[in-house]
């Protein structure tokens, strides 16, 4: 239950993605939303076991959300973030991210371990190239995280290495003053050392099988994505989301392991937010 508990959090992260912080203007800035929102969030999604698995397995649950939006630590769509820097034009943070654990009922993996939940932490900076009303955003984000697996039994931490990311992203896009319709999306590589990648992709030789050979990871490239959300607000407090991610493994530097089924992974999912209460003063749009 706890596993389950925390691999919903992780996929909350994901789903209806693109709300950005806004960069300073010499204008005065005009009243922006509250500070705090808590609501209930359901969430239901479709995931592969792992990037590669031809295996998928779909989750739903509802929980609880905190939304918090401070001057230096914030709380959202994109997860815990400390900004360090915020610039109009770049912004600097620490940011939390993660990916969900792979059960032992793998047919893939089958007679290996199951694998923890993966906790990743690192610094980001992004590089602003437009802001604006209709679009909030776009810029560029270089992310450099260090990752580890989280044994919820044991409440037990293990270093697992070390990943980086540069991703095109933009934010979310209405049509016009007031819309009720928003979207944006993400496109973006990935690399990381061998470390991580033989945490999903090395077979030892106590795992062979026929059809399955022992095999050591390279650090490298790790993949390609594009990611895109939609957000529609049916009315105050309360937004009905769905969010759609491609993933290609073409070249990456891993794909000839026995591990890997498929070149694409295709992830689907979908939420409600409905906001119970929020906070009586208003943060300044930048």
């Amino acid at each position: 239950m706890k596993k389950t508990i925390i691999l919903a959090s992780i996929l909350g992260l994901g789903l209806g993605r693109g709300a950005m912080a806004q960069g300073t203007t010499n204008a005065p800035p005009p009243r922006g939303p509250p500070q705090w929102e808590v609501g209930l969030f359901a969430a239901g999604a479709r995931v592969p076991l792992y990037r590669g698995s031809d295996e998928h397995k779909d989750y739903a649950l509802p929980l609880p959300y905190f939304i918090y939006r401070g001057r230096v630590v914030q709380v959202d769509r994109e997860g815990v973030r400390g900004l360090f820097y915020r610039g109009k034009w770049v912004e600097t943070d620490v940011s939390l991210g993660g990916n969900p654990p792979v059960s032992d009922d793998s047919e893939a993996r089958r007679g290996m371990n199951s694998l923890d939940p993966l906790i990743e932490m690192g610094p980001a900076v992004r590089g602003f190239l437009y802001r604006g009303k209709r679009l909030n955003s776009l810029f560029l984000e270089l992310a450099g995280r260090g990752v580890s697996s989280f044994d919820a039994s044991e409440w037990a931490f293990q270093y697992e290495g070390e990943r980086v990311n540069l991703s095109l992203v933009a934010g979310g896009f209405s049509p016009y003053r007031g819309a009720k319709w928003m979207i944006g999306g993400r496109a973006g590589v990935d690399f990381a050392d061998a470390s991580y990648h033989s945490y999903y992709y090395d077979v030892s030789e106590s795992e062979v099988i026929p059809g399955r050979e022992a095999y050591r990871s390279d650090g490298g490239y790790g993949g390609c994505s594009v990611s895109a959300f939609i957000l529609r607000r049916i009315r105050p407090g309360l937004s009905l989301s769905a969010y759609a991610r491609w993933e290609n493994l073409d070249g990456a530097v891993y794909e000839d392991s026995p591990l890997v089924k498929t070149a694409n992974n295709y992830i689907f999912g979908a939420a409600v937010m409905w906001q119970l209460a929020e906070s009586k003063n208003n943060v300044s749009i930048r």
